[in-house]
């Protein structure tokens, strides 16, 4: 897709944008549990990208409001815990308030198709407060090949087939090139066939397909 000359620019984002990149968010995925859990919430999930050392976040800028962003994470086979429970326990303590303060969160389809991954954390944290050490299971750097991985893009609906999310992926490509890796990769819902040929029309193809998940993969050169 040819991108318009004229359209914002992405920026590296900081504390500072995180509001507005929640707000973009909700918009984006109305009906997901992130969003349900408000605002505060998921300014709290997105710092994450921010803390840890592995992520890094960017976002379009337009008249001081978030149109699309994206969040992107090295896999270079040195972490044992992936982007999901990584960012679960950063957000503990906010999600456990915010669980508590709207109980019908726990019937939300997200959670009910989760709560496996969320008991899993909760018994991490239970132990981490006990000084209960979980056994690690070994890193094999042989069946890793390393690779950015794409964890989230979002676009505002307002936007959305203007070339606002190729805009985004391009700079997801020149990011991860700048990092020196040279394979992408990103998981999306085998269903969502619109963000599949989007992704196909930008360079990416299927590596696999499991079930309600399908995983797609671009090479660098």
């Amino acid at each position: 897709m040819l991108l318009n000359k004229t359209m914002p620019d992405i920026k590296t984002a900081t504390p500072h944008d995180l509001i507005k990149i929640a707000k973009c968010h909700q918009k984006a995925f109305p009906k997901s549990l992130s969003s349900a859990m408000g605002v505060t919430y998921l300014t709290k999930m997105l710092e994450w990208y921010l803390v840890d050392s592995r992520a890094f976040l960017f976002y379009i800028n337009q008249n001081d409001v978030c149109m699309g962003y994206y969040g992107g994470l090295k896999f270079d086979g040195t972490a044992r815990v992936g982007s999901a429970s990584s960012m679960i326990q950063h957000s503990y303590n906010m999600a456990v308030k915010t669980f508590l303060m709207r109980p019908w969160l726990f019937f939300h389809p997200e959670f009910l198709c989760k709560y496996k991954l969320a008991f899993r954390n909760v018994v991490k944290r239970i132990k981490a407060a006990m000084g209960i050490k979980g056994k690690s299971k070994p890193l094999n750097n042989n069946t890793i090949e390393v690779h950015t991985g794409l964890i989230v893009i979002g676009v505002d609906p307002k936007v959305q087939g203007k070339g606002y999310g190729s805009q985004l992926l391009q700079e997801f490509e020149r990011v991860s090139k700048n990092l020196g890796f040279d394979k992408m990769m990103l998981t999306v819902r085998t269903d969502n066939t619109n963000a599949i040929k989007s992704y196909k029309r930008n360079g990416w193809s299927i590596a696999k397909v499991e079930g309600a998940s399908t995983s797609m993969e671009k090479r660098l050169l």
